[in-house]
């Protein structure tokens, strides 16, 4: 079977970025079950750090793919990616192999890693080849390499429900499909050496036999995830979002698993409640609603609003996976909770829901479900709680009936931020005294915060009172009773005080109380940005106490250290080859020049991730895809980046340098435009029914995609008119200023917001504007037929001439993969 060059060059590289995608989404899901959802964020950086070691590695050494035997090294490659997915898989799912350091310490999270980065250096070599040698098919190769990637993210969505580690053998699948066109492609040409065919196929079918064993004998289960002890599981279940556990039933309740950082517990059908603090409202209400539960999980708060007597509970839950397992496996024994006619279940966002609705309530109850142990270690640092921002809250505030009331829970230690954010909530609502409208009571270290927006009356105070000491839950907070300091601040007539900024002085110093907002809405981060110096600089209670904060500042410091090798390396390469020594030389890219293109490279990189965080998180927002926001955001993004890319097909490589250079300052001012109106715009689209929101997701989403995608392509076309030999160089420097942008990205939003992140993209794409590099003295109007046509008094059947690394750039124009 012959297939042409083009095509197998085409597919194969489709296939590559399906898999790529495939994997990174598995390996991030397998993460937040192994080492907490702060590592799922590390895990997305794989696939840049892969694809600039591999971009790099080319660079310095151009033999290990170029023509003739092009294809063959492309087939080896995605082969020997396969291979490594399935190591990667074995490794994490055993979590005691023999020889490797303990799970949980930081060499077996090292290893864990460099394992985990190996095949998308793979994948990353090889794509870095696939343009380095077709350079002139940029735009269509780009336009096919991110529709497979949006490809990807679907399969994800369906892959996922089997489990991540399953889910991660069919990327393995999908990089051995790509060996399989690259085998077919190296069979286009005479002059191209056959690919191994026998390790193609060997590879091929070692994924699908090891997928297959364990669909039809299961024998790849994670045995590190955070539960209880296996003999103590009764369900195990992955969904689009996380892995779910249910322990055996004792005294009545079982206890349900989110992803090792959440938990929620699930009552028979006979067991009554145990009182909870954030039971208190009904003390108030009694029978009279309607209530709203945000975040119903295992059914214990809409339990308890039906043994006082609510006669209409409104459910919500975000989660497709809990309401399969509540309505499934769990539904006689919690007596069909969520199926009773007093039940009204919700399936969607808590706050899109407030919203839209025109239902006023009596009572509000938002529960929290974080585990006490993810709460005081940082691990939920990274998570962003769109619920508990000032804005959030003031929405459900104004879906409260006259004398309503919000109760919100969070563990004890997050206490003085939730007031913090109550207040200011109630600030905004208009509220001049808000202590006279706040009580509060623990138990089980937990707190729930009662909000009122009339003030409590005395009796009203009196009933609460009553309430916590039946329970015997211990009074935190009331109008009458005297706060701490700090408290005093927080929640006194006025401005808030200096308190909630950790001021000098304050006993809340350690701690950054501001309120949370929807530009900056990480609840559970709570590192001021004056100390976050002498945080990051203490490794061991960073380590201990802030575990997320840990993992980023992990990420950022291998981000440094890979792209300051990235450029190092490469660059004493070049010299060698300067010097003869046979490594890589780009003789015909002046020093200016090939700073330019690397720094142009860098900074659209840096650019992209930036513009990406910002960007993705509010289509996130405003997709009403429950479970498969991921999915739909990637491809809308995707696509439109490569629609993008390919329509750079048009623009002539003489006129390429302008053209970079307005695109890149027409993304430069839609960021800072986004930096005024994302959050605002977000905001308002959330009370829009599903299909108008949809609508605005793409709106959004789709022009940064088209004009960020078109970057890359541009730029490949002005570098490959002057030093073809460069392109493994700059797509190296691309994503590994990309990979750092992600962790610097992240911090900045966690201390600043998404708005200080969107000025910072801006400011990455001013210098991708400045350091546009001009394309090729050669380089006319006509593009690419004149630069491929032969040199003067070569003869038409004759070989291009071999640039200084040796290899033959246009070798595959030459060949026949028309």
């Amino acid at each position: 079977m012959r297939v042409p060059q083009r095509s197998g060059l085409f597919s194969g590289v489709a296939a590559l970025a399906c898999a790529t995608v495939l994997l990174e989404i598995s390996l991030a899901r397998i993460y937040a079950a192994l080492f907490g959802e702060a590592h799922a964020f590390l895990a997305f950086s794989l696939s840049l750090v892969g694809a600039g070691v591999g971009g790099a590695l080319l660079y310095v050494v151009p033999s290990l793919a170029r023509p003739p035997a092009l294809f063959a090294r492309l087939a080896t490659f995605a082969s020997l990616a396969s291979g490594a997915t399935l190591a990667t898989v074995i490794l994490l799912a055993h979590r005691e192999p023999l020889s490797v350091p303990a799970p949980g310490s930081l060499p077996w999270l090292a290893l864990c890693y460099a394992a985990s980065t190996v095949p998308f250096a793979l994948g990353g070599l090889a794509l870095a080849a696939a343009i380095r040698h077709a350079a002139h098919e940029m735009p269509r190769l780009y336009l096919l390499d991110l529709v497979g990637g949006a490809l990807g993210g679907l399969a994800a969505a369906g892959a996922l429900r089997a489990g991540a580690p399953r889910a991660a053998l069919a990327a393995a699948i999908f990089f051995a499909v790509a060996g399989v066109f690259f085998y077919l492609g190296s069979r286009g040409s005479d002059a191209e050496p056959r690919a191994p065919g026998g390790l193609v196929a060997t590879f091929v079918l070692g994924a699908v036999v090891l997928l297959a064993g364990d669909v039809g004998a299961p024998w790849l289960r994670l045995a590190g995830i955070r539960r209880a002890s296996p003999d103590r599981t009764e369900l195990e279940a992955w969904t689009e979002r996380s892995l779910i556990t249910v322990d055996r039933p004792k005294a009545g309740a079982a206890l349900m698993r989110l992803g090792g950082a959440a938990a929620s517990t699930i009552l028979e059908a006979k067991t009554t409640p145990p009182p909870q603090p954030e039971d208190m409202a009904y003390a108030l209400h009694k029978d009279q609603g309607p209530a709203l539960v945000v975040g119903a999980g295992g059914g214990r708060d809409v339990r308890a609003a039906l043994k006082a007597g609510q006669k209409d509970v409104y459910a919500v839950e975000s989660d497709r996976g809990v309401l399969e397992v509540m309505r499934g496996r769990y539904a006689a024994f919690s007596g069909n909770l969520f199926d009773k006619p007093e039940v009204h279940l919700v399936v969607g966002d808590g706050r899109s829901f407030a919203r839209r609705t025109p239902l006023l309530f009596r009572n509000i109850v938002i529960p929290s479900p974080d585990t006490v142990e993810a709460s005081t270690t940082g691990a939920l640092a990274l998570s962003e709680s769109r619920l508990h921002t000032v804005e959030g809250v003031g929405d459900f505030l104004s879906r409260l009936a006259p004398e309503g009331t919000l109760v919100l829970t969070r563990a004890d230690a997050d206490f003085d931020r939730l007031l913090s954010l109550a207040a200011a909530a109630l600030r905004r609502a208009g509220v001049a005294a808000p202590k006279d409208h706040l009580f509060a009571c623990s138990s089980a270290q937990r707190t729930a915060l009662l909000v009122r927006r009339t003030p409590l009356a005395r009796e009203d105070v009196d009933a609460l009172r009553r309430h916590c000491r039946k329970h015997r839950f211990s009074e935190v907070l009331a109008p009458d009773r005297p706060a701490t300091p700090v408290r005093s601040a927080l929640i006194s007539a006025g401005a808030p005080s200096a308190a909630a900024r950790g001021a000098e002085g304050a006993p809340a110093a350690e701690a950054d109380l501001t309120p949370p907002t929807d530009d900056r809405p990480f609840f559970a981060y709570t590192v001021p940005a004056r100390r976050l110096p002498a945080v990051l600089g203490d490794v061991g209670a960073l380590r201990a106490g802030q575990t997320a904060l840990f993992a980023l500042a992990l990420l950022l410091a291998v981000g440094a250290i890979l792209f300051a090798l990235g450029v190092a390396l490469p660059l004493l390469a070049a010299r060698r080859g300067r010097a003869g020594a046979g490594a890589p030389c780009d003789a015909s890219a002046p020093p200016p020049q090939r700073a330019r293109s690397l720094a142009f490279f860098a900074a659209i990189g840096a650019g992209f991730a930036l513009v990406e965080i910002a960007v993705f998180r509010h289509g996130l927002l405003l997709l009403d895809l429950p479970a498969h926001e991921l999915p739909a955001v990637l491809v809308i993004l995707f696509v439109s980046a490569g629609v993008g890319g390919f329509l750079t097909a048009r623009v002539a490589t003489g006129d390429a340098t302008a053209v970079s250079m307005r695109v890149a300052e027409a993304l430069a001012v839609a960021a800072a435009l986004s930096a005024a109106g994302l959050v605002p715009l977000a905001r308002w689209g959330l009370g829009l029914a599903s299909f108008p929101r949809a609508l605005l997701a793409v709106a959004i989403l789709v022009p940064f995609g088209v004009l960020a995608g078109s970057l890359a392509p541009l730029g490949v076309k002005i570098v490959d008119s002057v030093s073809p030999a460069l392109l493994p160089w700059c797509w190296a420097l691309c994503a590994l200023a990309g990979a750092m942008a992600m962790a610097l990205g992240a911090l900045c939003a966690l201390n600043l917001g998404y708005s200080a992140l969107l000025l910072g993209a801006g400011l990455a794409y001013l210098l991708a504007a400045a350091t546009v590099p001009p394309a090729g003295a050669g380089a006319t109007a006509a593009g690419d037929e004149q630069r491929a046509a032969p040199p003067e008094g070569a003869a038409d059947g004759d070989p291009p001439p071999r640039d200084a690394a040796g290899a033959h750039p246009d070798a595959l124009e030459a060949a026949p993969i028309a």
